[in-house]
């Protein structure tokens, strides 16, 4: 098969995704449809490398499991932010995955954060950007070599088209004046190929061509198309020179600046007695429990509630210090290593006083997007240090590096998990969890995600109460939006989503208990 022919069936298949991508996605509510859509590119992606001769790699398909595992989130999950966050990370593993699919030599739980970045780097420009133009070069080659008489009878056609319609449109106009029901069948001829009918033809044409283009490049990108073109002896003369260039990146350069262990104990061991200092007074202070606090004016609370942000900080700048170290010096001591070691111990202990700020602080002004972010990032943080120390000890290859995928893995699936907007509204509307008044601004700011809480809290509530107008107006108009999105144009079984559907059943079986209103939430406030 020629290389003409291969990219022949790339366009196709790129085209067939991009109608795909348009009967799922144009006019309608995303649900459903991204999930299927991207099940959809996956299985196309592996039945191209399959059809191309080449096996298929477990060791570098792994992260078709976080893949997938986001793009259903976002059938489930209503918060933007976090719908946002879920289709970058299903964007940037399947760049991930998408580069290390063709290679056999290089691993992505062995890699450096270089390559990492360098990949999906590669990927966006090699790829999605520029990789679909030369498959419709080629096909256009091959059509316009294998049939030229087809190619000049298309062109014929689309001349005599352009010329045809103008005569045909003053012939129209004219013989539609001269008799009144041949001009009513005109009439109702341009209403059915009205600008907005062509409006409507060419949206779709658009998003068809703009998912089929980066569909085709990804498809046909890496080994999958040029190694099939190869004659088997430029193949092998490849394959030694891909694996020459393999072992020639696995060694390490040399840091164009050294530093020597006394330097560097230096600068670790002051470290090491600033954060020891710290950590004493946390003990002696914050974790003892309502002591006096000898800072006039600063009360036991105040000063729990302090600083939670600042220590955040100081741990992840501990964690560069510590990287920019380990590379940058000359020999690896022991004395460096047990440093690195007290100052990684000290970092965790105040993350922990961190992670214990944050919380007095949830108990009396209760949760929001930023805390619950920052507070799971801390758990992850802590993780992402034992890593290093792995790192440091040389336990795996590029560990580290590995580490910091699963973090960012781990981290946002913790999120999906944990539900943020219906944490935060069950948290802040617990009779028990807040000291201060119920915030039903900030409610009205969360997603679909929340209304089972604060349906709850709206039942529980006492009638003629400020709560209980706010919050009952505030479900009034979330009911009225998914009314709307249920009885629109767009919503078909592909827009079917876990977390509307469960708002919609629960705001329906109220709907007799909540005020009437008929005004968009986008012009209403509270």
């Amino acid at each position: 098969m020629t290389r003409q022919q291969i990219a022949i069936r790339f366009v196709l298949i790129g085209l067939l995704v991009g109608l795909v991508g348009n009967i799922l996605f144009y006019g309608k509510v995303i649900g459903l449809s991204f999930p299927l859509f991207i099940l959809i590119l996956v299985a196309a992606a592996l039945g191209i490398y399959l059809w191309a001769g080449h096996s298929l790699h477990l060791r570098n398909l792994w992260p078709l499991v976080p893949i997938l595992f986001f793009a259903a989130m976002v059938a489930v999950h209503a918060a933007p932010t976090l719908t946002l966050w879920n289709v970058a990370a299903v964007t940037v593993l399947g760049l991930l995955t998408l580069h290390y699919l063709p290679v056999t030599d290089r691993h992505i739980d062995a890699d450096s954060l270089g390559h990492y970045l360098l990949g999906a780097l590669d990927a966006v420009l090699s790829a999605l950007a520029f990789g679909a133009l030369p498959e419709i070069t080629d096909s256009y080659a091959e059509v316009k070599t294998k049939r030229p008489g087809q190619s000049e009878t298309l062109g014929a056609v689309l001349r005599g088209l352009v010329f045809a319609l103008p005569v045909l449109l003053v012939f129209g106009v004219l013989l539609g004046s001269a008799d009144a029901v041949f001009g009513d069948y005109i009439r109702k001829f341009f209403e059915a190929i009205s600008l907005e009918g062509l409006d409507d033809l060419v949206g779709q044409a658009v998003l068809i061509l703009v998912i089929a283009w980066p569909a085709i490049g990804g498809l046909a990108y890496g080994a999958a198309r040029r190694r099939l073109s190869r004659p088997p002896e430029a193949g092998a003369q490849a394959a030694e020179a891909d694996s020459a260039d393999a072992d020639a990146t696995t060694e390490t350069p040399a840091p164009a600046f050294r530093l020597g262990i006394i330097e560097a104990s230096i600068i670790l061991g002051g470290v090491d007695l600033l954060f020891g200092a710290f950590v004493a007074v946390q003990f002696a202070y914050f974790f003892g429990g309502r002591t006096n606090i000898s800072v006039e004016g600063l009360t036991y609370a105040e000063y729990a509630r302090r600083g939670f942000f600042e220590l955040v900080a100081v741990s992840v700048l501990v964690l560069g210090l510590s990287l920019v170290l380990d590379a940058i010096i000359a020999r690896r001591h022991g004395v460096f290593r047990a440093l690195v070691v007290v100052m990684v111990a000290f970092t965790l202990v105040m993350l922990v006083s961190a992670a214990q700020r944050m919380t007095l602080y949830e108990e009396v002004y209760g949760l929001t997007h930023l805390r619950v972010y920052t507070h799971i990032f801390i758990v992850w943080l802590g993780i992402l240090l034992g890593a290093f120390l792995l790192e440091l000890f040389r336990l795996r290859e590029n560990i580290f590096s590995f580490s910091v995928l699963l973090v960012a893995i781990g981290y946002l699936a913790t999120l999906n998990i944990a539900n943020v907007d219906y944490l935060i509204a069950a948290h802040n509307t617990h009779p028990e969890s807040t000291e201060v008044q119920l915030d039903t601004r900030y409610l009205g700011t969360l997603s679909v995600d929340a209304v089972p809480a604060i349906a709850s809290l709206y039942e529980t509530s006492q009638p003629d109460t400020p709560t209980y107008r706010d919050i009952g107006e505030w479900l009034a108009r979330q009911l009225y939006s998914l009314d709307e999105l249920r009885s629109g144009a767009g919503a078909t079984l592909f827009s079917a989503h876990l977390s509307r559907e469960r708002a919609w059943a629960r705001l329906d079986a109220m709907r007799d208990s909540l005020p009437l209103t008929r005004v968009p939430p986008l012009y209403r406030e509270w």
